[in-house]
């Protein structure tokens, strides 16, 4: 989990709603970092704290800041556009894919983890 918050309530109610998903060894706040998004240090320190290669992650988001940040740490970056951003913005910020919506790339997320294992 790599997030520029550091509200204590939204990451409570992650740990709440996603119980176990995001350990907090792995996790990245707005805490943890000197220079937040777009900077690529927030996705660097992410790598590090997964011991894992930028070709070994992906990183998914929702703002164009986050894919700023997530393509300058050269991150495969797919943008999910939960809000009123124009696809084409999340493009020009750098996303390798857009999806439309959340239920669209949950639908795709199978597909996706496949294709990436078999291009690795």
């Amino acid at each position: 989990l790599v997030t520029g918050s550091g509200q204590g309530s939204l990451l409570d109610r992650l740990d709440h709603d996603y119980p176990g998903v995001f350990e907090q060894q792995y996790k990245v706040t707005a805490y943890d970092v000197k220079i937040g998004k777009p900077s690529p240090e927030p996705y660097l320190m992410g790598l590090s704290k997964a011991g894992v290669k930028a070709n070994e992650a992906i990183v998914i988001e929702n703002a164009p800041l986050g894919v700023v940040s997530g393509t300058a740490a050269q991150i495969f970056t797919i943008a999910v556009n939960t809000g009123p951003i124009p696809a084409q913005t999340l493009i020009e910020a750098g996303a390798d894919m857009v999806f439309p919506s959340m239920p669209d790339f949950a639908n795709h997320v199978d597909e996706l983890i496949h294709t990436l294992k078999i291009t690795r």
